[in-house]
């Protein structure tokens, strides 16, 4: 699914651009991760949601590492 229409980014690519780069904590990061930059503005929630998602799943993981 497209997440960013106007630069053909989808969940896919975004997911692992989240992944990749921890320092990404926003929406305009990601572009600049994927080489372009935000046309329309559509997608920044979007994005953003899954930035917090990505980020939340981190610190449960590193919590639960913790634990260990």
């Amino acid at each position: 699914m497209f997440v960013c229409i106007c630069n053909a980014i989808n969940d896919r690519s975004v997911r692992e651009i989240i992944a990749g780069a921890p320092h990404i904590t926003s929406p305009v990061g990601v572009h600049r991760a994927a080489g372009c930059k935000p046309q329309c503005g559509r997608c920044m929630e979007s994005m953003a949601d899954m930035i917090a998602e990505a980020r939340a799943g981190d610190c449960l993981t590193g919590a639960l590492q913790a634990a260990d």
